[in-house]
């Protein structure tokens, strides 16, 4: 047995042994959430609003939709501008599973896939997703409600339109999800990049820089926005003691957190720390969910969940923006989440796929050992790698890499500030064959060692 199949069969005994079927729903800690401070009501929501959004009204037809899905067959209805059902050119759509099960969509249901719903996303999608947070989070009882969401990018564009100014601080981690930025762009925002470490967000280096600001008189940002399981790019995940840190910080200092999970079925090495909404007890947590990562990216299955006030204020970007998502992705979605044991066996299989390809491109990468520095990514789908004797490595990448036929992303992309030199890259291990990423890592090591070999040659001849 070679050893990097050694290394693989290690740590996917590890894999199997840190996490069970059992923890496969839980994100939740083992006691109730208790805290001092006040619970946010509508008033204090309206100085996270920001003054677009503030403006915005219910538009009446998409009201007359809600109360049209609400009464039912009960009253005859001249009101709605819908499609009339017989012009529909379907009669039965199925779906076969990996599994070997069947998605059969028809009658009465294929005929609400086809037509429009409310805006705040298919009623029965919605009471779903409502039990189905409640029974994985266990969030304190207060008024909050979910929005169906086309992927979590529309998600992070709606709190984004939601709450900022132009020219708002904003906080988040030094290297954060490149679409995050792209949202943020037209706000021209004063970006606050917070560290990291092995453990994901630093909350001493938070705190410092929230009471710099209070005590120079600044003005102090609404929202903390995080990828708290599997960060994009660096894959750390936040223990439990950080998270309630950072969420005590949050009461003090009356910012909002935006807790981005898209990789919360993906944490690898142990059962996942409990979520922030979990420790919501106040009102602070706007969060986003997506089966893009374990189901389908294509079907946009993603839900929004907040206080109720904000998510109110959320429906209304919606009504003025799509009207709503797919419907019949969202039928899709509501039959996924409905079969319980089959969405645990297909996260299960999801995650144990990612894992084994996480430890093939780990035992790989020991070829470019000593030439760069990185870390087993505790979950998500990424290797964040740092290029030894390189101040940035955008020659690297678009240069030689490209040349060679590689592909990796510059840890620029990470950056809000895309100009600013970098020494990291991101590795994707989820879609590159299995066969392929020997070969991938020996490339990049080869690469790696001839641009540090020609800065030297660089410095040597500028100092002659």
């Amino acid at each position: 047995m070679s050893v990097l199949h050694k290394l693989r069969s290690r740590q996917l005994r590890r894999l199997s042994r840190c996490y069970s079927s059992e923890d496969i729903f839980r994100f939740h800690p083992d006691q109730p959430v208790i805290s001092d401070h006040r619970v946010l009501d509508e008033h204090d929501y309206q100085r996270f609003v920001s003054r677009r959004a503030a403006a915005r009204e219910p538009a009446l037809t998409r009201t007359m939709t809600s109360l049209a899905y609400k009464v039912g067959r009960q009253m005859l209805s001249l009101a709605e501008g819908m499609p009339n059902e017989g012009v529909f050119p379907f009669r039965h759509l199925q779906l076969t599973t990996t599994a070997g099960g069947t998605l059969t969509i028809d009658g009465a249901e294929l005929a609400t896939a086809l037509q429009y719903v409310p805006s705040q996303g298919l009623p029965c999608l919605l009471q779903q997703l409502r039990e189905y947070q409640t029974t994985l989070h266990r969030p304190p009882p207060l008024p909050r409600d979910v929005l169906v969401t086309c992927g979590s990018q529309h998600g992070i564009h709606h709190v984004v339109e939601l709450l900022l100014e132009p020219g708002d601080p904003v906080l988040t981690t030094q290297f954060a999800y490149t679409g995050l930025h792209s949202a943020l762009r037209p706000y021209h925002p004063e970006i606050l990049g917070i560290p990291e470490d092995a453990d994901g967000l630093v909350p001493a280096r938070l705190e410092e820089v929230l009471h710099a600001r209070a005590r120079k008189g600044l003005k102090l940002p609404k929202m903390l926005y995080l990828v708290p399981t599997g960060n994009n790019p660096t894959g750390t995940v936040l223990p439990e003691a950080r998270r309630r840190r950072i969420y005590e910080l949050a009461c003090q200092y009356d910012f909002l957190i935006v807790e981005d999970d898209p990789y919360m079925f993906l944490n690898y090495d142990e059962p996942a720390p409990p979520s922030f909404l979990s420790l919501d007890s106040v009102g602070r947590v706007i969060r986003l969910d997506s089966l893009s990562k374990v189901v389908s990216a294509g079907l946009r299955a993603a839900w929004l969940t907040a206080p109720a006030p904000l998510l109110a204020a959320a429906e209304r970007l919606q009504q003025a923006e799509l009207l709503h998502p797919c419907t019949l992705s969202q039928t899709i979605m509501h039959r996924l989440l409905s079969d319980r044991p089959a969405l645990s066996s297909q996260l299960q299989s999801a995650r144990e796929l990612y894992g084994r390809r996480r430890a093939a491109l780990g035992a790989a990468l020991r070829q470019a050992d000593p030439a760069a520095d990185w870390t087993e990514p505790k979950a998500g789908l990424f290797y964040w790698l740092r290029v030894r004797e390189l101040d940035d490595i955008y020659n690297m990448v678009f240069n030689t890499a490209f040349k060679r036929g590689l592909m990796v992303v510059p840890g620029q992309a990470f950056l809000f500030d895309t100009n600013a030199p970098c020494q990291y890259v991101r590795l994707t291990f989820s879609k590159i064959k299995m066969e392929d990423i020997d070969t991938a890592a020996r490339h990049l090591a080869d690469i790696i060692e001839d641009e540090q070999k020609l800065r030297l040659q660089t410095r040597a001849a500028s100092e002659r």
